[in-house]
């Protein structure tokens, strides 16, 4: 039996500090024997063609805790598939901004020093299709990823977007997955959305054998996964 547990995008050196722990904890109670990280595991905040947070840490120093960060990640969840989001492009992208081809850059598991994480686009498993999401946004962007290729979907990308939605015909039936994510929304990288109503939901996925489940983080105040129970301040 596949039970796969989705982690959301977590946007290193920006993610919960009780994030992990909790990706732990869902992925223990249920079970599960592999692992997807759906995306945008890096921010690269300093190197966005976007504006920069004032209070935001220089490129190296985002760089070092960016790995640090990545290096927790790596030794909870050592085998993974890990699909490429857009942030974790954002090098790429600056490098072609400049002309400079994607051959004179290091691949991803060797930058992040993650051998056994298996970088890349998109992947299916047990006819579900798992992908960064990319491109996608609305109200139901996982559904809408699912009508459009016509099978079950999971997707990351809408940080303010969670949970399972079904479409039903005749003879078939297909969901579409919006994990949410798992960022620190007082985190300088992530201030840009301070403004908005719509905040981040914490959360994350479990599919078992095709099976969507979806899972909400405590963390609230009082709540087991609060950031004051945890290291707050990344170093």
């Amino acid at each position: 039996m596949t039970k796969v547990l989705i982690i959301g995008d977590i946007h290193e050196p920006a993610s919960h500090p009780g994030y992990r722990r909790f990706c732990q904890d869902i992925g223990d109670a249920w079970g599960c024997n592999r692992t997807v990280f759906i995306g945008d595991v890096i921010d690269h905040h300093c190197i966005s063609f976007h504006q920069k947070d004032v209070d935001a840490d220089g490129v190296t120093r985002e760089a070092e805790i960016a790995y640090k960060g990545v290096r927790k990640w790596y030794k909870a969840f050592s085998k993974a598939e890990v699909m490429i989001g857009n942030h974790d492009e954002r090098v790429f992208r600056l490098a072609a901004s400049v002309n400079i081809p994607a051959r004179f850059i290091l691949d991803y598991d060797v930058v992040w020093n993650t051998p056994r994480w298996k970088w890349k686009r998109d992947t299916e498993i047990d006819n579900v299709h798992y992908f960064h999401g990319t491109g996608c946004s609305g109200k139901m962007p996982a559904l809408n990823a699912a009508k459009a290729s016509m099978m079950s979907t999971v997707i990351g990308h809408c940080h303010s977007v969670a949970g399972v939605k079904w479409n039903c015909g005749v003879n078939r039936r297909i969901f579409g997955m919006d994990t949410g994510c798992g960022v620190d929304i007082n985190h300088p990288a992530m201030r840009y959305g301070k403004n908005l109503i719509n905040k981040p939901v914490l959360s994350c996925g479990v599919v078992i054998d095709g099976k969507p489940y979806h899972e909400i983080m405590p963390m609230a105040r009082g709540e087991k996964y609060h950031k004051s129970r945890f290291k707050a301040i990344k170093t």
